[in-house]
C-alpha cells in the first residue's frame, strides 16, 4: 500500500511540474509576441511598456528552467523499475520453453568423454553424475555448455522446446549447434532433435538480438508465461537484450546459472513499477 501512494505521488508531482512548465512557457510565449500579460493583477495587465514586464518575463524564465531541471533530476520516476527475484536460488519452477545462448567452447563433447587438443576427460553416461565431473574441471579448464545443461536440468519436468540462439559465421558459436543439440538430446531424451532449434543474431548487436527475442515470445503468445529466457552465455549485450525483453511482458523471467559454489539457477523478473527493492 505504501507503494503505491508513493508511485502515485510521484506521478502527481511529475504532473504538477510538467504543467506549470508548460504554464509558464505559455506565457513566455504571449509576451515575446507582444501580448499583454496577467490582466488579473492588482496594477493592471503587464505589457511592453510597463516597467515590470522585463521583470516578469525573466523571472517566468528563470523559473521555468528551475522546474524543467527538477523534472529532468526526477527521470527515473517516470518509469521505476524493479528486480523481482523468484524464489530460492536453486529451486525452479519448470517452463515449457527455453530460449539459451550458445557459447562456443573449446572441448568437443562425446557421450563418454570431452576430448580437445592430447587432454581428455572421461564422462559418466546420466546428467547429474555428468555434471560433477564437468565440474571438477575447475575454472582454467572448464566445459562451457555446463552451465547450458544445468540451465536447462531444473526444467526437465516441464521442458517441451529449447531455443538455442548463436552468433553466425564460420567462427560463431552456432556452427557448434549439431554437437549441442546431440548432447543436450543424450541427456534429456524426452526431447527429440526437432524440439532443439537454433536462431541465429550477432551477440553484439543489441537491436539484432532484441528482434529475435520478440519474435520467439510472438510464436510463443498463447503460452508465454512458459517462456524462460536464461541469460548466462554469451556476450553482456545478449544478456542486457534478454534482460530488456522481459521488461516489455511483465509475466516473462530469465535466469542466471551461478558461475562458482554450487552453480545454483537464479530466477528474476524485471517489472516496470516501484523501484523500491529486490524481492526475496
Amino acid at each position: 500500500m505504501t507503494g503505491r501512494v508513493h508511485r502515485a505521488g510521484n506521478a502527481l508531482l511529475n504532473i504538477l511540474l510538467a504543467f506549470f512548465i508548460l504554464l509558464l512557457q505559455s506565457w513566455i510565449a504571449d509576451g515575446i509576441k507582444g501580448d499583454q500579460l496577467f490582466p488579473w493583477l492588482p496594477g493592471g495587465a503587464l505589457g511592453a511598456g510597463d516597467a515590470r514586464f522585463a521583470c516578469w518575463m525573466l523571472a517566468m524564465a528563470l523559473l521555468s528552467l528551475a522546474l524543467a531541471a527538477w523534472l529532468y533530476a526526477r527521470r527515473r520516476t517516470f518509469l521505476p523499475v524493479a528486480v523481482r527475484r523468484i524464489g530460492q536460488p536453486g529451486r525452479v519452477e519448470p517452463h515449457a520453453v527455453l530460449v539459451l545462448a550458445l557459447s562456443r567452447t573449446a572441448w568437443h563433447w562425446q557421450p563418454e568423454r570431452l576430448t580437445r587438443a592430447s587432454a581428455e576427460h572421461p564422462l559418466p553416461p546420466q546428467c547429474p553424475d555428468a555434471l560433477r565431473a564437468m565440474d571438477s574441471l575447475g575454472e582454467r579448464d572448464k566445459f562451457a555448455w555446463e552451465q547450458l545443461l544445468r540451465a536447462i536440468d531444473v526444467h526437465r519436468a516441464g521442458l517441451q522446446r529449447i531455443i538455442l540462439v548463436g552468433s553466425p559465421g564460420r567462427d560463431g558459436s552456432a556452427a557448434s549447434f549439431p554437437d549441442c543439440r546431440e548432447m543436450i538430446t543424450h541427456y534429456f531424451p524426452q526431447l527429440d532433435a526437432a524440439r532443439v532449434e537454433l536462431r541465429e543474431a550477432s551477440f553484439e548487436a543489441l537491436d539484432e538480438l532484441l528482434a529475435l527475442y520478440r519474435r520467439i515470445i510472438a510464436e510463443e503468445a498463447p503460452r508465454k508465461r512458459e517462456i524462460m529466457i536464461d541469460v548466462t552465455g554469451g556476450t553482456k549485450v545478449l544478456s542486457v537484450a534478454a534482460a530488456m525483453v522481459t521488461l516489455e511482458h511483465p509475466e516473462i523471467e530469465f535466469q542466471y546459472v551461478e558461475t562458482a559454489g554450487d552453480k545454483r539457477v537464479r530466477t528474476f523478473n524485471v517489472i516496470a513499477g516501484s523501484a523500491g527493492g529486490e524481492g526475496t
